[in-house]
């Protein structure tokens, strides 16, 4: 992949890092305000599921998925550094530019990410 390319991916993955990180704040921000933790009377540790409503348990989702897209954003932008960007992790092969294109961070081809998705269900 040409420089440019290389170039123009690490912006949008730049861009896509600070948006994730924003939403992660923000949802942050959401579960602190639906859960305050300093009504807990007792001096027992408290988890969030336990407090939890269905709002607070949704926010848990939301964050979730995005620091699970934070760390795929991360692992991209090092593919890029160590020159891997846009070559499958799991057969080597090239990742389609459509692909590149919809998910920028994505680490498999559509073939080897059908194969996940499946052996997953």
């Amino acid at each position: 992949m040409s420089a440019e390319k290389l170039n123009r991916y690490r912006g949008t993955l730049l861009a896509l890092r600070e948006r994730a990180r924003g939403e992660v704040n923000h949802v942050v921000q959401a579960i602190q305000e639906e859960v305050n933790v300093n009504e807990n009377v007792s001096a027992a540790p408290v988890h969030l599921a336990d407090i939890a409503g269905e709002a607070v348990d949704a926010d848990v989702q939301v964050l979730q998925t995005e620091r699970t897209i934070l760390d795929e954003i991360n692992t991209a932008l090092l593919r890029i550094d160590e020159g891997k960007f846009g070559q499958c992790t799991e057969c080597g092969r090239v990742i389609a530019e459509e692909r590149l294109k919809a998910i920028p961070y994505a680490a498999t081809c559509v073939e080897c990410a059908r194969a996940q998705t499946n052996r997953v269900f």
